[in-house]
């Protein structure tokens, strides 16, 4: 199984890296100490009232790799551990995203997670072409761009094929409180190219079946609704 990992590139203010611009809309006074690191979407239902505010950002590319090395690098910054999605704007050959940062405790963490989907697996199409795949003995299609959601049944294992004999095959068994999955199909990374909003999408090539990290699938899915 192959996990997506992101590289951090350093970022400072208002700057642009490689097609990249993170604008700092506003910060707070001060900054926090925190011990918890990792960067935690936080989800729509999730009270704020005890996150500590830390900054307001606007991150604008055509790259949606870029996107996410902007929001990592300026989360390190500024010791955020927790990022919440406020809105998206499609420019002319670029994408605005404005997200806000938050430090939070492990306990708020895992009250977010607990707000959560379980027992879910969503499956992105890429921005090459239709993917093919069974889950047990239905075929699906998956155009580019699409999204499947797929809900685990209980009792009952469940196989995920793409490529028949030849290609990969996972298995699944309803679990309580399992966390919800995220698939594309490929060996490539996750990114992205093109203009506007058709640029927020996934471009890798057919063959394994890849796994996404859960924080940033989430922020994907939002660009893409």
């Amino acid at each position: 199984m192959k996990i997506l990992i992101f590289t951090i590139i350093f970022l400072s203010g208002f700057f642009s890296v490689s097609s990249q611009e993170v604008e700092i809309l506003n910060k707070a006074d001060s900054l926090p100490s925190i011990k918890e690191k990792g960067l935690v979407f936080i989800n729509t239902e999730t009270d704020l009232t005890d996150y500590y505010f830390i900054a307001k950002v606007k991150i604008t590319s055509n790259d949606y790799n870029q996107i996410l090395r902007g929001l990592q690098k300026t989360a390190i910054k500024f010791s955020a551990n927790a990022f919440k999605y406020i809105e998206k704007e499609d420019l002319e050959d670029q994408t605005s995203v404005t997200l806000k940062l938050f430090s939070a405790t492990d306990e708020l963490v895992g009250i977010n997670q607990a707000n959560s989907e379980t027992n879910v697996i969503y499956f992105f199409g890429n921005d090459r072409k239709t993917q093919k795949f069974k889950i047990d003995k239905k075929k699906i299609e998956l155009n580019p761009n699409e999204i499947y959601r797929f809900e685990l049944p209980k009792e009952q294992d469940v196989k995920i094929n793409k490529g028949g004999f030849t290609g990969m095959t996972i298995f699944y068994r309803w679990k309580e409180n399992q966390p919800v999955i995220f698939y594309a199909f490929g060996s490539g990374n996750l990114s992205t190219f093109g203009h506007g909003n058709s640029s927020i999408g996934l471009l890798v090539s057919s063959g394994s079946i890849l796994e996404l990290k859960s924080d940033f699938a989430y922020l994907l899915m939002e660009m893409k609704n």
